[in-house]
């Protein structure tokens, strides 16, 4: 499942990727997986509550995405934390609860974002998103200034597709840090792993700490005095 992300530049598209792949494939992954109680009695019943239920979470997620587009600012950020609390058992809730941490992120509500993300790194069960949550937990983590629960977060993540963003976010939690050298290490591994895409921002963050490794160090200056 991990390559219906593989071919996407940004987080972003990636998760809307996931998202699309759900609403297509969805209600199918589900059935096949319960294919084996086709015997047994309510077979029937239970395939058309399954399809119904994901039916009506999709419309639920629709109708609040709306009403937070309308809303905004703090009060679209209390709809979709009341989508969250209804739905954590379900895709849709993950989706939500992302939604939710990122909106927190841009109000600089860091606590809030750590929250939901590490209430989803524990519940998630849709592997293919576990990067995305991990990425964005060490981002808000670094912001925190928790900078080793950063590095070990960043640690987790092994997908190819994400490697080059997680060294990245992790030459940045170097620098944080004051840790030049690992962080310049960190922004190789980053340009290494991009397979010739490089995000123009990582080339400037490593050539700006080529530039200070090469920078020539000033002359001590000697007191007239002496």
């Amino acid at each position: 499942m991990v390559d219906i992300i593989e071919g996407y530049e940004t987080e972003e598209q990636q998760v809307d990727a996931i998202k699309n792949w759900w609403k297509e494939n969805g209600n199918t992954l589900i059935i096949g997986a319960v294919v084996g109680l086709a015997g047994l009695w309510g077979w029937r019943f239970y395939n058309e509550s399954v399809i119904s239920g994901q039916e009506s979470s999709s419309q639920a997620y629709s109708d609040m995405l709306v009403q937070f587009e309308a809303q905004g600012s703090e009060k679209g950020l209390d709809s979709i934390s009341a989508f969250v609390n209804d739905n954590i058992d379900n895709n849709y809730g993950v989706l939500a609860s992302l939604l939710l941490a990122k909106e927190a992120v841009m109000q600089k509500d860091f606590a809030l974002a750590k929250t939901q993300l590490v209430q989803l790194q524990s519940q998630n069960s849709y592997m293919p998103l576990n990067a995305v949550i991990n990425l964005r937990l060490a981002r808000v983590q670094a912001e925190l200034a928790e900078y080793p629960e950063a590095l070990a977060t960043l640690a987790l993540i092994s997908e190819k597709s994400f490697l080059a963003k997680a060294y990245q976010v992790k030459g940045s939690v170097y620098l944080k840090q004051g840790e030049q050298e690992k962080a310049r290490s960190a922004f190789q591994d980053a340009i290494n792993a991009s397979q010739g895409r490089i995000d123009p921002v990582l080339q400037l963050q490593f050539d700006d700490l080529a530039v200070s490794a090469d920078a020539p160090v000033a002359a001590p200056v000697l007191d007239a005095e002496k």
